[in-house]
Formats: C-alpha cells, sequence, structure tokens
C-alpha cells in the first residue's frame, strides 16, 4: 500500500474578505427609492393641509358674507313712526294790546318700532310748541324710553307759557278763532337714540345705529272760539308727524 505524502509547506491562504459596501449597512445610506418616496409623501401631506386650509378660509368669508347680507336684508333699523293720539290746552288766553299769550298744553305722542329684531332706546327728548313759525312754549325735556323689536309705546309731553310776547302769532292766532273758531299749532321734538340689535347671532345687544331723530307734527287745530280758553283735538282724528335724521 502506498500512503499519501504529507504536504509540504504551509496550506495555500483562503481569499481576502472584503465584507458589505457602507450603503449596505449604514442606515445613513437608505435606499434611494425609498428615500425619494418618503419625500414625495411628505410633500404630499404639505399640500393637502394648504388645500384644507384654503378651503377653510374660502368657506369663512362666504359664511360671513352671507351672514352680512342676511343682516342687511333683515335685521336692519327702519326709522320709527310717530303720531299725535291727544292734544289739548288749557288756561289759553290773548292778549291783544301787548300782543302776549299764556297757555298750557298737554299731547300724547304714539312710537312705533317697525324694526325687526332691533331695540329702540329713546335716551332724551324735548319739545317745542309752535304757531306757523312762531315760538310759543318749551316743554320740559323728557328721559329714557325703550321699544323692544316692532313694540309700540306712548310718549306724554307738557308745554307752558305766561305772557310770552309773540306779536305776529296773535294776530294770527286771533284771526282764526274770529273766522272758524280752530287755532293751528304746530309740535316739533327733537330726540337721540339708540338702535341696538339682538338675537341668536348675538349673546347681548350690540350697537347698531345712533343718532338724532327730528319730528315735526303738524296743523294740530283746537277748536278755541273767540273768549275761550280751553280746547283739544277732537277724538280720532290722530296726526302722523314727519321725521327725519338730524337737525
Amino acid at each position: 500500500m502506498s500512503y499519501a505524502h504529507p504536504q509540504q509547506g504551509y496550506p495555500t491562504a483562503a481569499p481576502p474578505y472584503h465584507g458589505y459596501h457602507a450603503s449596505a449597512y449604514n442606515p445613513y445610506y437608505g435606499d434611494p427609492y425609498h428615500t425619494a418616496a418618503s419625500y414625495n409623501q411628505a410633500d404630499d401631506a404639505a399640500s393637502s393641509c394648504f388645500r384644507c386650509f384654503c378651503i377653510i378660509m374660502f368657506l369663512l368669508v362666504i359664511f360671513t358674507l352671507l351672514a352680512s347680507i342676511f343682516m342687511f336684508a333683515v335685521v336692519r333699523p327702519d326709522t320709527p313712526a310717530f303720531k299725535v293720539e291727544s292734544f289739548s290746552v288749557s288756561n289759553f288766553n290773548l292778549v291783544q294790546g301787548s300782543k302776549v299769550v299764556s297757555g298750557k298744553w298737554e299731547a300724547s305722542i304714539y312710537v312705533d318700532n317697525p324694526s325687526y329684531r332691533m331695540k329702540l332706546d329713546i335716551d332724551r327728548w324735548e319739545t317745542s310748541l309752535y304757531h306757523k313759525d312762531n315760538f310759543l312754549a318749551m316743554g320740559s325735556v323728557m328721559h329714557s324710553m325703550n321699544l323692544d323689536s316692532r313694540a309700540k309705546g306712548t310718549m306724554h309731553m307738557k308745554m307752558e307759557t305766561y305772557n310770552t310776547t309773540a306779536s305776529s302769532a296773535v294776530e294770527d292766532m286771533e284771526k282764526e278763532q274770529k273766522e272758524g273758531g280752530n287755532v293751528s299749532f304746530n309740535l316739533r321734538l327733537t330726540l337721540s337714540y339708540d338702535m341696538k340689535a339682538s338675537g341668536f347671532w348675538y349673546n347681548h345687544y350690540s350697537n347698531y345705529r345712533s343718532g338724532t331723530l327730528r319730528v315735526k307734527c303738524s296743523d294740530l287745530k283746537v277748536p278755541l272760539p273767540a273768549g275761550s280758553n280751553t280746547g283739544s283735538v277732537p277724538g280720532g282724528s290722530s296726526k302722523t308727524c314727519d321725521t327725519s335724521d338730524g337737525f
């Protein structure tokens, strides 16, 4: 039998081990395709958020516009209406020689607030009495009158004068007494007011409109024949007043 001869020298060295490329195990070197896809998803998410924000802002603008149109069309202030319900005079006296007039006047004025969901607050009002354009008497300054939406109320006022010189007015009133017995008076009011909106849009009343109203109640004819010192406008003959803003 023959035996294998022992190998002479050292065995041949194994080929060197090269290991893995850095991109195969280093987390900072990711898959290029996966990295690009991640960036695209992030961009899509940001774009979606921006679109949602724009849509929400657009809807808010539309809602605000529609609410403003609704408030203008429905909840808007209408000018209050005034009407003389009663008007009387007592202690009326004319002195032809000295051209003076005396008397006491009382009036009740019906006030109507026609506005929908608008509250009317009258802070104060001043009353003055004229015969044509000749001043006769001034009423006391009255304060505070409140009317809710589409509510009605009554204002009471008194005026008085004693021996007031009114040369032209005395002559004209004496002439009216002699011709028909009806003496004509003009009532004027100046009012400071606020109109405030209310409803489910508000937690409380909020200012909407304010200013001054000028009210003229003209040609209030009182039966005052010569020698009479008392008279009143006949019942049922109410007189509508003219209303304007400012002075």
